[in-house]
């Protein structure tokens, strides 16, 4: 249409019907293709939190030792989860925290978050935010430059509407 050119009321309607008419039929198509999106979105391709230790650490052993986990014991709102993890392993040319990998064992995909480190760090430490999906543990794994492993594992309650749910 040219700039301003008018169109007239019956002109209007039926440009309106045929937009309706579109968006109604697009619908109902979608409704013959939404079962299969609804059914995977109610199972997602959810991860267990041992396939994804095993897969990213083989069969190296995770020392229960060395690693401080601070989490909140209840999360108020799940999408914004303060943790902050501490390691007291040396930091020097040699023999350095390398990693530290973040897991959240009820998220679909546990593997959260991972931070590489150096000796200029100074410090093992890392502070985030974390989003958890629902009340699970949270687990913090420390690499070494020498292959060791080290964990620590909290549970964080998550509430539903900051109501202790």
């Amino acid at each position: 249409m040219k700039e301003g050119s008018k169109i007239s009321r019956r002109e209007f309607m039926m440009m309106a019907g045929l937009a309706c008419t579109a968006v109604l039929s697009a619908s109902s198509l979608g409704s013959v293709l939404k079962p299969s999106i609804a059914e995977a979105a109610e199972k997602p391709d959810v991860e267990h939190i041992n396939d994804v230790l095993k897969n990213m650490f083989g069969s190296r052993k995770i020392e229960m030792a060395h690693v401080k986990l601070k989490t909140p014991i209840i999360a108020e709102n799940g999408a914004v989860v303060p943790v902050t993890v501490i390691s007291d392993l040396p930091m020097e040319k040699d023999n350095y925290v390398k990693k530290i990998y973040i897991f959240v064992d009820e998220n679909y995909h546990p593997f959260t978050a991972s931070a590489e480190l150096s000796p200029a760090n100074g410090k093992a430490t890392l502070a985030l935010r974390i989003k958890m999906r629902k009340t699970s543990n949270v687990r913090a794994v420390v690499e070494t430059s020498t292959g060791k492993l080290y964990s620590a594992i909290k549970a964080v309650k998550v509430t539903i509407g900051g109501c202790g749910g």
